[in-house]
């Protein structure tokens, strides 16, 4: 897949083409990305960028797991159940502010045989793969039924969170937050 090279990229002039990425996703969506736009309406040296990200793929998964990667960070409240909690509620708190709810809808598949579909399984592969610790803990205390796969539990819990964010529009709170930890739990605790 695409690289990036950082030997000379500077903080400044990363987060300068991280913010116009992030305003360009949240307008038009992973399908319809553009280097070529991003630095026409930002007023950035597209060479410059290009010479830093290889193509619209690299920035984009550079600037989602930036952002929405990095606060997906693996709970490690002592038990699973509660660990599912946190992932929930953590997930429900990003979908419900203003720039999670525009970034996740920036994901939605407009197209099946567009480009995109890599870049968002490339995303969803890394953060499955950050967030796996929590299983593996649970494996370790004797939490977790035999053969569950991390990826597909993390599906189960997060997949009703993004339905109503995204679809639906019904309230995400604390109480509906437990319950599909909790269903999660009952389906892969030994």
């Amino acid at each position: 897949m695409s690289t990036i090279d950082e030997a000379e990229l500077t903080p400044e002039f990363r987060e300068r083409v991280h913010a116009a990425a992030r305003e360009e996703l949240t307008q038009w969506g992973i399908d319809r990305f553009s280097i070529m736009a991003l630095a026409d309406r930002n007023g950035l040296p597209v060479q410059n960028i290009l010479r830093f990200w290889s193509d619209e793929a690299a920035l984009i998964i550079d600037v989602l797991l930036d952002g929405a990667g990095r606060q997906a960070m693996a709970p490690d409240t002592g038990s699973l159940r509660d660990d599912l909690y946190a992932l929930a509620a953590g997930m429900a708190a990003y979908v419900g502010s203003d720039h999670g709810h525009q970034i996740q809808g920036s994901h939605l598949i407009g197209e099946p045989f567009l480009d995109g579909i890599e870049i968002r399984r490339t995303l969803w592969r890394v953060r499955a793969q950050r967030l796996s610790v929590v299983f593996s803990r649970a494996h370790e205390r004797g939490e977790l039924r035999a053969g569950v796969d991390p990826a597909i539990a993390l599906e189960m819990l997060l997949a009703p969170i993004n339905m109503r964010a995204l679809f639906t529009g019904e309230p995400i709170d604390e109480p509906y937050c437990r319950r599909v930890a909790d269903l999660v739990w009952q389906a892969i605790r030994s």
